[in-house]
């Protein structure tokens, strides 16, 4: 196998801490807010750590050393592989301290592989659509009444909290599944197992690191979003968000963004408690519609801003490398 050089371990690194900061809006954000003043912090990342091993080295091991669960088959490896391959990262990391809801997909993929950006933006807004529909369907029609105010206080929350911990592993996991390929994008295609278990542990200590700063700057976003720290929303968001994953899988054997399938259901979900529970003090289907305008143009001018910069640094990266 191939050894691996400095330079593109350090571009593991940064890829790695990137998309596992950047994502904790999609996967994590919903799982830690649910949890935030209820359970340990240590026992949140034991648990994410477990799904984390269990799903990369099954992928790992049916791969026969590929941990991306092959959708990095269509994206060579730069070769040779330079600085400017550390930029699609480092612009992840600097727009995640901006709490910008980037696509980790489109930055750290298509600056390998440029011609992939029309076909993964398409795909992209296709997933965009079905998840707003789905939001939008499944809110509407029944699980807006989940929403509304919980009686019995704290200890009302504690069934769902268990119930969010089973949503959240199989969400975890199909995020993995789906996102794998943005962090070992930068590396060989077949790992030894000695690799593999560096990776993994320095995968896990990002994790760790994540949960104990609770989230990042982006976990902004969820909680600006209605009941977004309650472990009864959080565990139905986690598992529409999973399913929808899964039956993307499915249908699409190549990446996409999942940040945009993310934002996607939570316009639908937006837009169908603005029609059954209507604003804070005024009755359903009132008042709010102006905001939920704001908010879902919002989130898209985000993803529109993640995109343009994703193009001009996958354009920027192979020009910089002609240079050198």
């Amino acid at each position: 196998m191939p050894a691996i050089a400095p330079l593109q371990g350090l571009g593991f690194l940064l890829a790695g801490y990137a998309v596992v900061g950047n994502d904790a809006l999609q996967t994590l954000g919903p799982f830690l807010a649910g949890n935030r003043g209820r359970v340990p912090r240590p026992w949140q990342a034991l648990f994410l750590c477990a799904v984390l091993c269990a799903v990369l080295l099954l992928g790992w091991w049916t791969g026969q050393g590929d941990p991306a669960w092959g959708r990095l088959a269509a994206v060579e490896l730069p070769e040779p592989f330079g600085w400017p391959d550390l930029l699609p990262a480092l612009a992840v990391l600097g727009l995640t301290r901006w709490g910008l809801p980037v696509s980790t997909s489109f930055l750290l993929l298509t600056a390998f592989a440029p011609v992939s950006l029309g076909g993964m933006v398409l795909r992209s807004l296709v997933g965009y659509g079905l998840a707003f529909l789905l939001g939008l369907l499944v809110y509407g029609a029944v699980a807006w009444l989940l929403e509304r105010p919980a009686s019995g206080g704290e200890g009302s929350a504690a069934p769902w909290l268990a119930l969010q911990w089973l949503a959240t592993g199989w969400l975890w996991s199909q995020w993995l599944i789906q996102d794998l390929a943005n962090v070992y994008v930068v590396l060989p295609r077949q790992l030894p197992a000695s690799t593999m278990a560096l990776s993994l542990a320095a995968l896990c200590l990002g994790v760790c690191l994540l949960v104990a700063l609770g989230g990042g700057p982006i976990q902004g976003l969820l909680s600006s979003k209605r009941n977004g720290d309650e472990p009864r929303s959080t565990t139905l968001i986690a598992l529409l968000f999973g399913l929808i994953l899964f039956g993307l899988a499915r249908v699409i054997q190549t990446p996409l963004s999942t940040t945009w399938v993310f934002l996607g259901l939570l316009g639908g979900r937006e837009a169908a408690l603005s029609w059954r529970l209507g604003a804070a003090g005024a009755s359903p289907g009132e008042a709010g519609g102006d905001g939920l305008v704001r908010t879902l143009t919002g989130d898209l001018l985000k993803a529109g801003a993640g995109l343009l910069l994703s193009g001009a640094v996958a354009m920027l990266v192979p020009l910089l490398k002609a240079r050198i």
